[in-house]
């Protein structure tokens, strides 16, 4: 794994450590306020920005604002993205975001098509990969399970996750080759060739997620 890999790595578990409050719900409505197309979940942009900056370095990347475009009820704007590796800037390529126009204010609808397009070109960098991978929808779903669960007694202990009978990992059983880990309470099946073990993930009530391209469970 290089520096770089590892780089990300921290930030995308810097992300997940965040929980529940990193996470945003991402719909697109037309004028009546339906919704128009598939509600998507995303890290919220600031906390995306914050990670980023704090295992990069701000002074490490930057970006290039190449196009934009004003329509009738959105901003669109294509931004390139560079990384300062060994003291040169490499062009991690481009991509474009966009943001709709509400009540006719053009100026924040060009911040957000910015922001979103920085954004998904992060994610050519695998940054904030379970928010496409499909992962954040079910963390986002626990938001009301979460805020009706209720805080522990003061004099509670902090009990290590890898000892804890109710981490819901331990209770996996033991595949070949398959190690579990749980990502804010959806539980995702690591390893190679997992597609010649689905009938044992199957049976163990994991689902095979198209979108993440992963076998994943919801935690008990």
């Amino acid at each position: 794994m290089t520096p770089l890999q590892e780089q990300i790595c921290l930030i995308n578990e810097r992300l997940r450590s965040f929980g529940i409050e990193s996470i945003q719900e991402i719909k697109m409505t037309d004028r009546e306020g339906k919704t128009i197309g598939q509600i998507k979940y995303g890290y919220r942009p600031q906390y995306v920005f914050d990670s980023v900056n704090e295992i990069l370095g701000p002074e490490n990347w930057r970006y290039e604002l190449t196009k934009e475009e004003i329509y009738e009820n959105q901003a669109v704007a294509e931004i390139t993205l560079f990384l300062k590796i060994d003291d040169a800037w490499l062009c991690k390529g481009s991509h474009k975001g966009q943001m709709q126009i509400i009540k006719g204010n053009v100026g924040d609808a060009q911040k957000g098509a910015i922001t979103d397009a920085i954004q998904k070109c992060m994610s050519l960098l695998s940054i904030g990969s379970d928010a496409y991978k499909g992962l954040l929808k079910y963390v986002y779903q626990q938001r009301t399970q979460s805020s009706l669960t209720p805080p522990p007694p003061k004099n509670s202990q902090l009990i290590d996750p890898s000892t804890d009978p109710s981490d819901p990992t331990s209770t996996m059983p033991k595949i070949a080759g398959v190690t579990f880990e749980n990502r804010q309470g959806v539980i995702v099946a690591l390893g190679e060739h997992l597609f010649d073990k689905k009938e044992l993930l199957k049976a163990v009530g994991f689902q095979w997620d198209k979108t993440g391209k992963s076998w994943m469970k919801k935690a008990a």
